[in-house]
């Protein structure tokens, strides 16, 4: 049975304040504005073999949430994986949460999966049996079919996705413009007032995929 609008409205909301108060690095993501039922979100991998990608994925939130079955995971772009389905691009959810249980799960724990596999390749009962073969049996061509992923995942990262054109809350890539420089600078120098007519607007350093990149707030190795 659907929840009524209003309750299930309240809910998403307290889940993405839940999510707000997480440490999950390299994870941006936002309820769409065509449905609060999806979320649009955007994975840049830091480290182990898949660094360097930018994967977009959509939450699919079912209409019975947070009760009944779990949410869904789909990433737009097509990713070699042993737990991505090659065709639809869905990831295997239920491996990390066979049932979703009401007052144990949260979103915020999918996005913590998300980040997980692309760090922790896990090969047993896996949806893409061919990854999962190639990865134990030839490590080096496994790798080459993840290079090929990340390179058409940032060739791809000033092209939006065709399912979210119409969509007001899409995140959206766009090539380093001159003209953003003093946007930039109001956003360094935290003048609130100077926000009010800027909005949805960030930047980063390209190769390192930290939001509001400056050089003080990078790591050693990256500056």
């Amino acid at each position: 049975m659907e929840k009524n609008e209003y309750a299930l409205d309240y809910i998403l909301q307290a889940e993405y304040n839940l999510l707000r108060k997480q440490f999950i690095p390299g994870i941006i993501v936002i309820p769409s504005g065509k449905s609060n039922l999806i979320w649009n979100g955007v994975h840049f991998v830091s480290q182990g073999p898949y660094e360097g990608g930018v994967f977009r994925f959509s939450i699919i939130i079912p209409p019975t949430f947070p009760d009944g079955d779990c949410p869904k995971v789909i990433f737009m772009s097509s990713i070699y994986h042993p737990q991505i389905n090659v065709d639809t691009g869905e990831l295997d959810i239920k491996r990390y949460f066979p049932v979703w249980k009401r007052n144990g799960h949260h979103l915020w724990q999918v996005l913590r999966y998300i980040r997980r596999i692309f760090q922790k390749i896990e090969t047993t009962n896996s949806v893409n049996v061919d990854a999962a073969n190639l990865y134990e049996q030839d490590p080096g061509i496994f790798l080459s079919k993840i290079s090929e992923c990340v390179n058409q995942s940032k060739d791809n990262l000033y092209t939006p996705e065709p399912s979210t054109t119409d969509d007001p809350h899409a995140i959206l890539f766009t090539p380093w413009s001159d003209k953003l420089q003093n946007v930039r600078q109001l956003l360094l120098t935290g003048k609130k007032k100077a926000f009010d007519n800027i909005h949805g607007l960030s930047w980063m350093k390209p190769g390192v995929y930290q939001i509001l990149t400056r050089e003080d707030t990078l790591p050693s190795h990256q500056n």
